[in-house]
């Protein structure tokens, strides 16, 4: 539109109506305007946009200058043209930047006001008829109006999708917090009951048996230092199964590719991992696989047998992700 408009508009006018300098001039510059649009678009498309937008700014502040002293008589339509740019990038660039813009847009057009009062109408170029001239401005002002309206609405619009967005993501982080702080204190409470109902019994236990064992005879504390050791088996058996509860933090930071590998490494028995193309996943898929697979490794070490190894394979695509544990071990007779 603004190819056709400023450079074939008024070389037709020049070809066919009159050949005046003044639309050779318009043409001229309006193609140099349009050299720059090219360069800042090139700009845009390697995201380089602060560069490309102040390149279109300046371009165009030049132009409408030059025009204006071309042909005073157009100061209308290119008051308009000086407010494009600077209203279509103000969304997209820093706000000093903006500010600064917006300034020297203003600034702009005050020149472009004083240089049409002060231009000498007579002495500009070739003057062309009135009704050519009328029909340009007619003609240009609903369109350079029409765009700045359009402008303002998709900004307006996009600002508002923005703040609509940013709503519903603070909504979304505000509930995911609050089941954060909700899932810390069942677990708290979960541990809290735990260590009361098992191991801190069986501790409180342990230490009334020890006492017994100190002022029991001979023939007494033997007996009861094998219950207590007994006690401390089951307690320590109490406290790796509430550490085997709690969500691993390597499992928060490097998902399963990095908490699976770990637990392979701790295992007592032989474990073949083929994780290749494993990424990240929810959280709860992350923790619903991460404890089935210690589970896994836990069952095979206890009823595998001697020489038992198992394999852990990842099979993943775009859409869904299967977790494969096998074992050699003597398994079980089911009858």
């Amino acid at each position: 539109m603004y190819f056709g408009t400023g450079v074939l508009l008024p070389l037709w006018e020049y070809q066919c109506v009159l050949r005046s300098s003044w639309f050779l001039a318009i043409a001229g510059i309006s193609t140099a305007q349009s050299a720059v649009l090219v360069v800042a678009l090139r700009l845009a498309r390697r995201r380089r946009y602060q560069q490309s937008i102040t390149l279109v700014c300046i371009g165009n502040w030049v132009a409408v200058l030059l025009i204006t002293f071309v042909a005073p008589v157009l100061l209308p339509v290119m008051v308009l043209a000086a407010l494009i740019p600077v209203v279509f990038a103000e969304p997209y660039i820093r706000r000093r930047r903006g500010l600064a813009f917006t300034m020297i847009t203003a600034g702009c057009v005050l020149a472009l006001a004083a240089i049409a009062r002060f231009q000498n109408v007579a002495h500009s170029a070739v003057q062309a008829p009135r009704w050519i001239e009328t029909a340009f401005i007619v003609s240009a002002m609903p369109v350079n109006a029409l765009l700045i309206l359009v402008i303002v609405w998709n900004n307006a619009n996009a600002l508002r999708t923005s703040e609509k967005l940013l709503a519903e993501r603070a909504a979304q982080l505000e509930a995911s917090r609050a089941r954060l702080i909700t899932a810390a204190d069942e677990e708290r409470r979960r541990l809290e009951r735990d260590l009361h109902d098992g191991a801190q019994q069986h501790l409180v236990a342990l230490a009334v048996l020890i006492q017994l064992a100190r002022t029991a005879g001979p023939d007494r504390y033997q007996p009861l230092l094998a219950e207590a050791s007994g006690l401390v088996d089951t307690a320590i058996a109490e406290i790796r199964r509430l550490a085997h509860g709690l969500y691993p933090p390597l499992l928060v930071s490097g998902g399963l590719a990095a908490a699976l590998p770990a637990v392979a490494a701790h295992a007592p028995i032989p474990v073949q991992l083929n994780l290749q193309g494993l990424g990240r996943y929810e959280a709860s898929t992350e923790a619903a696989l991460y404890f089935c697979c210690s589970e896994a490794l836990q069952n095979a070490t206890k009823h595998g047998g001697e020489g038992t190894t198992v394999t852990i394979t990842a099979d993943s695509d775009d859409r869904t992700l299967t977790l494969t544990i096998s074992d050699t071990g003597q398994g079980f007779d089911p009858a």
